[in-house]
This record gives C-alpha cells, sequence and structure tokens, in this order.
C-alpha cells in the first residue's frame, strides 16, 4: 500500500505544480512529506537507508553524528526555505522526501523518534489518500 500512497502523493503534487493558480505552501508540503515518509516505508527506502549508511560508514566520524548532522541540517535547510518566502520550493520539497530516509538511517533518539513519525505519517497517508483511492 504504501507504493500506492507514494505515486498518489507524488502524482497531486505534479498537478499542484504545473497549475498556475498559487497553492498554499502547506499543501505540497504535506503530501510530499507523506510520499517521503511511504517511500521511506518500502523496501527501497530500507535499501536507500542502507546505501546511506555506507556512504557514512566511509567518513571517519562517527556515523551516528554525522546523520545526525546531515538530518539537522535538512530540517534548517526546509525551516528556512519556507520560512523566507512562505512558499515550499524545490530545495524544501527535496528535504522533506530525504528526511525520513535519513531516520532510517539514523541511530539513537534522534532515529527512533524520527522512525516513529515516518510510521505515523505514512499510516496516516494509508489512512486517508488510501481510502480515496479505494485502498483498505
Amino acid at each position: 500500500m504504501s507504493w500506492a500512497i507514494m505515486i498518489v502523493a507524488f502524482g497531486l503534487v505534479a498537478i499542484l505544480w504545473k497549475r498556475k493558480k498559487a497553492n498554499p505552501w502547506w499543501l505540497k508540503s504535506s503530501l510530499v512529506f507523506i510520499g517521503g515518509c511511504s517511500l521511506a516505508d518500502t523496501a527501497l527506502g530500507a535499501w536507500l537507508a542502507a546505501r546511506v549508511n555506507d556512504i557514512v560508514d566511509i567518513v571517519p566520524v562517527n556515523s551516528g553524528i554525522t546523520v545526525g548532522a546531515a538530518t539537522l541540517l535538512l530540517i534548517v535547510l526546509t525551516v528556512y526555505d519556507i520560512g523566507i518566502d512562505r512558499k515550499a520550493d524545490k530545495t524544501a520539497l527535496i528535504c522533506l522526501v530525504a528526511l525520513p530516509v535519513l531516520f532510517l538511517a539514523g541511530v539513537g533518539p534522534l532515529a527512533e523518534a524520527g522512525s516513529g513519525l515516518t510510521e505515523a505519517i505514512s499510516q496516516v497517508g494509508a489512512n486517508s489518500i488510501g481510502r480515496l483511492i479505494g485502498g483498505q
């Protein structure tokens, strides 16, 4: 079901992106975050998190610190990008897709809280968008 939610969420964002009428920043951001959480809930998301861990293992610093720093950087970029002009630009949307995967790749309390958030958002997407597309 996560694949279907991810495809529908990203498809709705693509439709909103093509519309000339101004859309609220929170609508695109919410759909992208639901899509990113659904992506992280699939086997592809687990594979991406494992690849992130492989890349982080190359760095001579503790992997938990590196993933935590990258996660914090993406959160700051997202908040800054949306806060500057009240628009969800490409930078914020890319960060919102990557954050759930980094939550899966992390270790420690940040990863536990992030994984819980990712699962909760994925379930919200499944319960809301899934019912719209006829899923269970």
